[in-house]
């Protein structure tokens, strides 16, 4: 409780009551203050209660600069287009379902899924390392410049020329661009059943009228297995598959291996660096290239990382190659909203190193997948317990050691042998690896017993051999 008066000024700056001997801010005479401490310190007095204090008032009118506000938002706004002129309206770009990050295809939609962002998030980078002496990896390297390509060609007219998306690639081969896959169209019955599936997922009274009928799917009309091995109906997944085609209908698209992109790709969408010039001229070439790009998205694409039918002995050591990945990384991450990095790598060049080299070069990537083709004798297997459907025998498995965003926030996806891959004419699948049951019912010998002697013989005549598949090492 306070017993000032009520005309007294708290902490003001009207007039100080000073006790009858003293001076006005001294001390009594003779006597100097015993506390030298933090009580002899002079503190500046406070202005009074409601008085905002101007950092300007002392200053003359003619010194200070009047700042406009709508200069300050107009220079803002500018900085957002700059920033997100790419993103928008591009047909190769879609904000990620897990962190709603611009992410554009890599040009596998199995690859897409697995990433867990539907693509690859802008600024990210992809390594794909590749086990045994298989070139499996060249066949997603070349779908992702195949995408880039389409995606710089859906608005025609000028688009090969003025387009919204530019193609770097780093090797000498100056006919890679022309060896792309081109997408994939199918059989005139497989357009005529695509064209009849557009139809049937169209919202119609036909269609609603068809669904109540309680009409099934093909999938369970060619049912072949009992039910009870988990066949679920797929009504929801579908739905989800149309509305994002619907939405994004230019993102993703199917190439075909065994044709080609045409017309072939010109200057003008795909620009070529010489992996083997001095670092320090790689990355002034690779910005220069950014920054002339005007507001297209790059996709810069690395294929067979330090093979040596491109690349001299001499960068198979890490402090010549650190330099040059670390280099075009920091240009991406500078670059974040216009760039997206993708390499693949065969690691069974570098058996003679140690595992220090690839642990090195695995750090300056924010994702990366393994492929871990089968050997001879799991084909061997496989095709012999998938005689009847041949579609169905898969190539080898898919490991997750690294994910976009994910991983650098510290959360652990490592997942192993949990994925397989199959490389067939439509695409490069990826989907649940599980072992298949091999049906030996041809190979096995048949025995029938004669009903009228009652002696049991044999149909395959000699020998009566079982035989069991060789153990395999997951």
């Amino acid at each position: 409780m306070s017993f000032r008066k009520r005309g007294e000024i708290i902490s003001g700056l009207g007039e100080v009551k000073v006790a009858p001997g003293r001076e006005p801010g001294g001390h009594p005479s003779g006597r100097f203050p015993t506390n030298r401490g933090l009580a002899s310190i002079k503190m500046p007095m406070a202005p009074p209660r409601g008085v905002v204090p101007s950092p300007a008032a002392g200053m003359a009118a003619g010194q200070r600069t009047p700042i406009s506000v709508a200069a300050v938002t107009k220079e803002l706004d500018i900085m957002k287009v700059a920033d997100l002129s790419v993103a928008e309206n591009h047909p190769g770009i879609r904000p990620s379902p897990a962190t709603s990050q611009q992410t554009t295809s890599t040009g596998s939609q199995d690859v897409d899924k697995l990433l867990g962002h539907m693509g690859l998030p802008l600024g990210q980078s992809l390594l794909i390392e590749e086990q045994t002496t298989t070139d499996f990896a060249s066949i997603l390297a070349k779908s992702f410049a195949s995408q880039g390509v389409i995606h710089n060609r859906v608005e025609g007219g000028n688009a090969m020329k003025n387009g919204n998306t530019h193609l770097v690639l780093f090797t000498l081969n100056k006919n890679y661009a022309r060896e792309l896959p081109g997408v994939f169209k199918g059989s005139k019955k497989e357009v005529k059943r695509s064209k009849i599936s557009e139809e049937e997922s169209r919202v119609t009274v036909q269609n609603l009228a068809g669904t109540t009928s309680g009409h099934q799917p093909t999938r369970y009309q060619d049912l072949k297995i009992a039910w009870r091995y988990g066949l679920v109906d797929e009504e929801g997944k579908s739905k989800v598959d149309v509305s994002d085609s619907e939405t994004y209908p230019h993102y993703n698209h199917q190439f075909d291996t065994t044709s080609r992109l045409l017309p072939a790709p010109t200057s003008a969408e795909v620009s070529y660096i010489s992996p083997i010039q001095p670092v320090k001229t790689i990355l002034k070439q690779l910005e220069a290239m950014i920054l002339n790009s005007g507001n297209k998205l790059l996709r810069i694409l690395i294929p067979n990382l330090l093979n040596p039918v491109m690349y001299p002995p001499k960068l198979c050591q890490l402090q010549e190659v650190m330099p040059l990945l670390h280099g075009i990384r920091a240009l991406v991450k500078k670059y974040s909203h216009k760039c997206v990095l993708f390499t693949t790598i065969s690691t069974d060049l570098f058996k003679s190193h140690t595992g220090l080299f690839l642990n090195q070069i695995e750090t300056l990537f924010d994702s990366i997948l393994i492929l871990e083709p089968f050997n001879q004798e799991m084909l061997q297997f496989l095709e012999k317990a998938c005689k009847s459907q041949p579609n169905k025998v898969q190539h080898g498995l898919v490991h997750i050691k690294k994910l976009p965003v994910f991983s650098e926030r510290g959360e652990m996806h490592l997942v192993k042998s949990e994925w397989a891959f199959k490389n067939g004419r439509k695409k490069f699948a990826i989907e649940e690896w599980s072992i298949p049951v091999e049906d030996g019912s041809d190979d096995q010998p048949q025995h029938r017993t004669d009903p009228g002697s009652g002696a049991n013989y044999e149909l395959n005549s000699a020998e009566h051999t079982h035989q069991h598949s060789p153990s395999l090492d997951f």
